[in-house]
C-alpha cells in the first residue's frame, strides 16, 4: 500500500518518508508505526485510532509490538498500568475511615478546612462548628489526624502498595 522511502529517526519516534501519504507533514513524513500498521491492514487509519506499542518502546515498530486502540481503550490501558492514587483518610467529624482518588482530596482541591471529611453531611456540621466556635484544640487534632495512608490501585483489583503516615 504505502512505499516507504526512507526511515528516520527524531525524538522519541521513527518517522517514514511517504511524500504520497495524505497525513504527510510538508516535508513527506508519517509516524511510521502508523505507516506500518496501515500496510498491515490494507486500509488508512481513522483520526480516533491510536497505534500502541506493546513493550512501550516507541522505536519497536514490528506489527507483532503493536496494536491499534481507540483513544478510550488507550487511556486505560495506561491508566491501569500507572495506577490510581488512593488516600485512606478519617473524617475529622465522625471518626469513619474511607478512601479516595487522590485527586478528589483537600491534597489536590482547595479546601478551606485543610481536611476531606467523608460526606456533605460531616463537612457542613465540621464547618458550621468551626464556624460558631472557631477551631478548637479538639477539631485541630481531628484534622491533623485525616490522612492515614497513600497508596496506589492498579486495574480494577485492589493490589495496592501501601505508604502509611
Amino acid at each position: 500500500m504505502w512505499n516507504i522511502r526512507k526511515i528516520i529517526s527524531k525524538g522519541d519516534y521513527d518517522y517514514a518518508l511517504v511524500p504520497d501519504h495524505p497525513k504527510a507533514t510538508k516535508n513527506g513524513y508519517v509516524l511510521l508505526h502508523r505507516v506500518i500498521m496501515e500496510n498491515h491492514l490494507g486500509r488508512l487509519l481513522n483520526d480516533d485510532e491510536i497505534v500502541h506499542h506493546k513493550d512501550h518502546n516507541k522505536k519497536h515498530n514490528v506489527i507483532e509490538n503493536i496494536e491499534v486502540l481507540n483513544a478510550r481503550e488507550h487511556n486505560i490501558l495506561h491508566g491501569q498500568e500507572q495506577g490510581r492514587k488512593m488516600v485512606l483518610l478519617k473524617c475529622p467529624w465522625c471518626g469513619v475511615k474511607f478512601t479516595r482518588e487522590l485527586n478528589q482530596t483537600h491534597l489536590q482541591k482547595k479546601s478551606k478546612l485543610g481536611c476531606t471529611c467523608c460526606c456533605r453531611t460531616c463537612r457542613g456540621k465540621l464547618s458550621s462548628q468551626i464556624q460558631h466556635h472557631g477551631l478548637t484544640h479538639i477539631l485541630e487534632n481531628a484534622i491533623s489526624e485525616n490522612i492515614l495512608a497513600y497508596y496506589t490501585r492498579y486495574g480494577d483489583e485492589d493490589n495496592s502498595e501501601e505508604t502509611n503516615l
